[in-house]
């Protein structure tokens, strides 16, 4: 990760965009599209639950960051003297329509031309079928468990990513077996069954995954995925393949799930069997939808 504060000066970067780039949205690519090849992007990093941690994978151009609490005492017009002192060869800014910067905030995209003197180049809001794309409304989509919406304004399906922990056991014995996962940092979608894909060594499979405390054994919170995909078996083992067994083929691996679409809300049953009998739905829906 590129440090804005520590790098030292830069003459081979003409275009710089500027933001926080929470999500790496379809309204983010739109200001990318104005960068040329010398261009690059300064990502302004905030503390809280993030849309995309791992901003670079979703960006050709390269990218440099800074702490909002680094930068959060400065002026707008020493924000913009650092900016020329980093960047020699600068030429151009790209910011949306809504970018502020300085000390409160105090600082907006049309002052920020007044101070630069180069060219400034300010996108207007992107929309969606008529609903603007920003961050706050994505992550409101999330939390509410509404998956569809957050990939419209997201360009594609919203992700976690976590390490393999142990879970109950229960699922290999009782239920379904399924893949724990711990995380942190993200964004979580509304407690409940989601149908997904669950991408680990290097490979997706269709899944069904669980986010929200287990109402009806310990209580305790878990993010957990079922892999339904028919192809979904160990590498040879012992001369045959065999079904994975997830509690230990796969510990402390990271693995990504990606959320389609939400099939039920989190419920509470007094028996394991009325719970597998629900999952089995939960299994035939998901499948449903993913191959859809």
């Amino acid at each position: 990760m590129k440090s804005f504060l520590s790098m030292p000066e830069d003459r081979r970067i003409t275009h710089l965009a500027l933001g926080k780039f929470d999500g790496m949205h379809l309204a983010h690519k739109e200001l990318f599209k104005h960068l040329g090849e010398s261009g690059a992007v300064l990502c302004i990093e905030s503390s809280g639950e993030l849309l995309t941690p791992n901003k670079e994978l979703y960006c050709d151009k390269e990218m440099i960051f800074v702490e909002f609490s680094d930068i959060a005492e400065w002026n707008g017009a020493y924000f913009v003297k650092k900016l020329k002192e980093k960047f020699r060869a600068l030429e151009k800014l790209v910011v949306g329509y809504d970018f502020c910067f300085g000390k409160n905030r105090a600082w907006n995209a049309v002052d920020l031309a007044d101070l630069f003197g180069g060219e400034v180049i300010i996108v207007p809001e992107f929309c969606v079928k008529g609903q603007g794309v920003h961050s706050s409304v994505i992550k409101q989509a999330i939390k509410q468990g509404d998956m569809k919406n957050a990939r419209a304004l997201l360009g594609r399906y919203y992700h976690i990513q976590g390490k393999v922990v142990k879970g109950q056991n229960l699922g290999s014995t009782q239920l379904y077996a399924t893949i724990n996962i711990e995380t942190s940092g993200y964004v979580l979608p509304q407690n409940g069954v989601y149908a997904s894909f669950t991408k680990l060594q290097n490979r997706i499979y269709k899944s069904v995954c669980f986010v929200g405390h287990r109402l009806s054994t310990d209580g305790a919170f878990s993010i957990e995925t079922h892999i339904i995909d028919k192809d979904f078996m160990a590498e040879d083992r012992a001369g045959a393949d065999s079904k994975i067994d997830t509690q230990t083929d796969f510990k402390n691996m990271l693995v990504s799930i990606y959320f389609v679409e939400k099939i039920r809300d989190n419920k509470v049953f007094k028996r394991l069997d009325e719970l597998k009998v629900c999952i089995t739905q939960d299994i035939l829906r998901a499948y449903e939808i993913l191959e859809s």
